[in-house]
């Protein structure tokens, strides 16, 4: 019995909660159709009222009364004004009526009048003659301009109308103002492209004044960059100044300790070429915030603060940086000619830190702008032209963006292709040398070689062949098909001798099967936490310094590592010898 009174009771309020949405949607259309079609003296005083208030844009609010009454009517809801999708359409329908005032306080300034009282007459005039006359914004952009044209001019109310409109788009596209702006500056240089090709067609075809000039490759003859052409650097003094504040710096962490009362004992002080590190056994507990805000006080430079177990490490950034250069990386090597084992950089502790690209060598490079991703792109690139014949191997590059330009002069670049059809053709060419290297019955590129070489077979060696995949700019489902494809190559890959290195900016792009397809990332430094969070599982990567500093995730472990410098002395002298 009681069971059937609450059901009956929840079937009221459900037919009153209907009746009650049915009700406010016919109030509100007939008040919208009333008002547009100013009927009777109700609508005509209607009519008037949101003039005077929203000016010459009144009819933006009567349709939307007209949009809520419909809404209330088909889906028998409470709509939500909180969506931030319709909070950014109120503040573009601010910035409108601020815009819309300018007509009128120019006139008002031209009268040199009280400005709230003759803007009033100008709508008293129109309540009184109900005449046809320019009303701007209404009161409501009156009140809005006049405030911000007290507190910061005329100027300041463009500024301010601006503002308000991009954080009203923002809110509609869930877009950041920041990134708004990062995706028109792409479009710009898109079009810069669009303006280079129009410019092209004109030129060499349509004008038939000469054909571009043809670039030379530079894998089709023996040749190998001498290390003597690279530049060198002195880093002694930097080095002496910053050994010396190291220590200093030493002395002002026992001070912090000793103050918060921790017991411990010095491990290593090592002085690299982007930080300082120092490594502490610690006896007793502490809070870590505690500790971290102490030594921001007495610490000038960025401090990143690591503890495993009773171990602690801080590294400081260097005051006196020193630079690591791609010829003294390379010498650092005990084999440095007739492989594919590449310096990465140096770790922390001043150890090289290598990877053998012919042996599951393929490279996933996540970074920011300017911190030193491109850099390291040249000089992998460089690194190999000193190691190996450039007979052995061949790079291609996939540059959509056209950001990679100094290697576009020396390597095959792929601008114009889509990066799907581009991926096509790899696959196609993978499947050539598998065909060959299986018909041989050899297991690799390598043993391939290897077996030509030994039985003195005139048959063509195979070549490896790097692929460097700059960032992409493409919907999810271009970019689903992309995944797919790079997944064959990279499983594939290793086999016909081929190597992928594909570099990623935006955190959309880093999806769970690009991270789990490389098992060798390189992260630079980002600006997002939540970029670091997703792919370091902290946010360790925004502390990162902008010039080449960055962690080495391998299947072993984590390493930070500062990777070489690539200046353009090096660029010219390795151009000039290969041209």
């Amino acid at each position: 019995m009681a069971k059937e009174k609450k059901r009956s009771a929840d079937e009221k309020e459900k037919e009153e909660t209907l009746f009650y949405y049915e009700l406010v949607g016919v109030i509100c259309i007939i008040l919208a159709i009333t008002i547009l079609g100013r009927l009777g003296k109700v609508g005509y005083f209607l009519a008037v009222f949101f003039k005077v208030i929203f000016g010459d844009w009144y009819w933006i609010f009567i349709l939307f009364l007209l949009f809520f009454g419909f809404l209330s009517l088909l889906r028998h809801k409470s709509f939500d004004f909180k969506n931030p999708r319709f909070i950014g359409c109120v503040f573009i329908c601010f910035s409108l009526l601020i815009f819309a005032h300018f007509p009128i306080h120019n006139l008002i300034k031209q009268r040199n009048r009280n400005y709230f009282a003759e803007t009033w007459a100008l709508y008293r005039l129109y309540i009184n003659t109900g005449s046809d006359m320019y009303l701007g914004g209404g009161m409501l952009g009156a009140v809005m301009f006049y405030v911000a044209y007290y507190m910061i001019g005329t100027v300041g109310v463009v500024l301010a109308g601006a503002f308000v409109l991009m954080l009203g788009i923002s809110l509609i596209i869930d877009m950041p103002i920041v990134d708004i702006f990062k995706n028109l500056g792409r479009r710009v240089k898109d079009v810069g492209r669009l303006g280079k090709r129009f410019n092209r067609f004109f030129k060499y075809d349509l004008g038939r004044r000469g054909a571009a000039p043809e670039k030379k490759n530079i894998f089709a003859r023996s040749q190998q960059v001498p290390l003597k052409i690279l530049e060198e650097y002195q880093n002694v003094m930097n080095y002496n100044f910053q050994e010396k504040l190291a220590y200093e710096t030493r002395s002002l962490i026992h001070s912090v300790f000793n103050n918060l009362h921790i017991e411990y004992r010095d491990l290593e002080l090592t002085v690299s070429y982007k930080v300082t590190t120092y490594k502490f056994t610690v006896f007793s507990e502490f809070e870590t915030a505690k500790l971290l805000e102490r030594l921001n006080n007495v610490i000038e430079e960025e401090l990143l603060m690591a503890r495993d177990g009773s171990t602690l490490m801080l590294q400081v950034v260097n005051k006196y940086p020193q630079i690591l250069t791609l010829r003294e990386l390379l010498m650092k090597q005990t084999s440095l000619h007739n492989n594919f084992l590449i310096p990465l950089g140096l770790t922390y502790e001043n150890k090289l830190c290598e990877l053998d690209v012919a042996q599951n060598g393929h490279l996933l490079l996540i970074g920011s702008e300017k911190t030193g991703l491109r850099n390291f792109i040249n000089f992998f690139v460089f690194a190999l032209f000193v190691k190996e014949n450039l007979l052995n191997y061949e790079i291609e590059l996939y540059d959509h963006k056209n950001e990679l330009f100094v290697l576009h002069d020396l390597i095959p670049v792929h601008t114009e292709t889509d990066v799907n059809e581009y991926l096509t053709a790899v696959i196609a060419e993978i499947d050539a040398k598998l065909e060959t290297i299986n018909g041989a019955g050899v297991a690799s590129l390598s043993e391939y070689n290897k077996k030509l070489e030994i039985a003195n077979r005139p048959e063509q060696m195979l070549r490896r062949k790097f692929l460097i995949i700059n960032r992409l700019d493409c919907d999810k489902e271009t970019y689903a098909y992309f995944e797919n494809k790079l997944m064959y190559i990279i499983q594939l890959g290793e086999k016909a001798g081929i190597t992928v290195l594909y570099v990623i900016r935006d955190p959309m792009y880093a999806t769970s099967i690009i991270l789990s397809l490389f098992p060798n990332k390189l992260i630079f430094k980002l600006e997002s936490a939540a970029f670091s969070q997703k792919i370091l599982n902290n946010e360790n990567a925004t502390y990162l310094q902008a010039e080449g500093d960055c962690f080495f995730l391998s299947q072993i472990k984590a390493r930070r590592i500062q990777t070489a410098l690539v200046s353009k002395k090096d660029i010219e002298a390795v151009k000039g010898h290969l041209k």
